[in-house]
């Protein structure tokens, strides 16, 4: 099942002196942390593409014998030709220009032409999982480089219900670009403020017309004190329907959103009362620092009923839409001035700052503030 959602048209951005505003106020663009590439379907046996994100070129490809999926840099370590452009030998990736041929681990294994391959000539590489019908590649911002092979600080993270087949897929929704930076969705966990501002209101949904008298009333907590793994972080949050300000018990539902990483990747699992549960995986892949493809898939129960799933689907998305459209004209403020009930946004960036590049360069700090008020 596609859901058609209608595209925001407008990126926010009003000048250039804005995009720099911007820019200068976030964190490095591109935390540490697994990344969705693109579906498993989308790479077939002996296939390769060229990809652009992370501030990186990458080439992907699907081995020929093993079926296994490798990512490395993009060009030649040779002379520079682009690796996508040539074929895949065995598990190889060929290089078009003079046939030298690499390991998924970025070393040179063949040159048609001598005896002698050179063994100093490597190419960086990168760690690949391939999840629920996705690929990830592990990206490393830091000093020391995370070659495909080494062992990763964690892995991306599985649904049981999925592996065992108890939950079944049902849908998928390519949200496209949103600019924005892509520890936005981590951010809005921490703002307990805005749920009531910007998520209260009941909307048809795929629209933004509101359904007269109808409410929703949210209650958050961010587990930062929750007995977890470090790179992980839930999110409990509980709904309930009030229709001209009467709570509706049995619309009650709970959900627990985990975050693994800065925000790259969050599972959302919907608990609903005597039906069933849902499980949205959402991804971020930044293609630029504020150009985050932003992706969709959902899987729940046998037993829930499609048009349930449906209702539950269209709505969390288009509570998102509604995020969307704020993140996409601000700017961060490293030192926010906060309330008592704003929530724990500052404990929660002391915890995702474990996923950044030891050294995030920033503009100056006098400056933003000047211009920005």
């Amino acid at each position: 099942m596609r859901i058609a959602f209608r595209r925001h048209a407008s990126n926010g951005r009003e000048s250039q002196f804005f995009d720099d505003l911007r820019l200068a106020s976030y964190p490095h663009p591109y935390p540490d942390g697994w990344y969705r590439l693109c579906d498993s379907k989308s790479l077939r046996r002996g296939q390769a593409r060229y990809l652009e994100c992370l501030g990186r070129a990458l080439v992907i490809w699907r081995g020929q014998d093993s079926g296994e999926v490798f990512a490395m840099q993009a060009f030649c370590p040779h002379l520079g030709a682009n690796l996508s452009h040539g074929r895949v030998c065995e598990d190889r990736i060929e290089c078009p220009f003079h046939a030298w041929q690499f390991t998924g681990d970025g070393r040179a294994a063949r040159v048609p032409y001598t005896n002698t391959v050179p063994k100093r000539v490597t190419a960086e590489s990168f760690p690949v999982e391939e999840v629920h019908g996705q690929i990830f590649m592990f990206h490393c911002g830091t000093a020391t480089r995370q070659q495909a092979g080494e062992k990763v600080p964690y892995p991306v993270p599985r649904v049981s219900e999925i592996d065992d087949g108890s939950f079944v897929f049902r849908g998928h929704y390519d949200a496209g670009c949103v600019h924005t930076h892509v520890i936005e969705l981590l951010e809005n966990a921490a703002d307990y403020a805005h749920f009531g501002r910007l998520h209260g209101r009941m909307d048809v949904p795929r629209t933004q017309f509101p359904i007269p008298g109808v409410e929703l009333e949210h209650t958050v907590r961010l587990g930062l004190d929750d007995d977890r793994e470090a790179h992980k972080l839930p999110l409990h949050v509980q709904t309930a329907l009030k229709v001209f300000g009467r709570r509706i018990e049995r619309s009650r539902a709970n959900a627990v959103v985990t975050f693994t990483g800065a925000g790259s990747i969050a599972n959302f699992r919907i608990t609903i009362p005597d039906v069933g549960e849902v499980e949205i995986i959402q991804t971020q892949l930044p293609i630029a620092p504020f150009r985050q493809q932003v992706d969709f898939r959902w899987f729940a129960d046998r037993k829930v009923p499609r048009l349930v799933v449906r209702y539950v689907v269209e709505n969390w998305i288009s509570q998102w839409r509604k995020d969307r459209a704020v993140w996409q004209a601000k700017i961060f403020r490293e030192s926010p001035t906060l309330c008592q009930d704003d929530g724990p946004v500052m404990p929660l960036r002391r915890w995702y700052s474990q996923f950044f590049p030891d050294s995030t360069p920033r503009a100056d700090r006098r400056e933003i503030d000047a211009a920005s008020g």
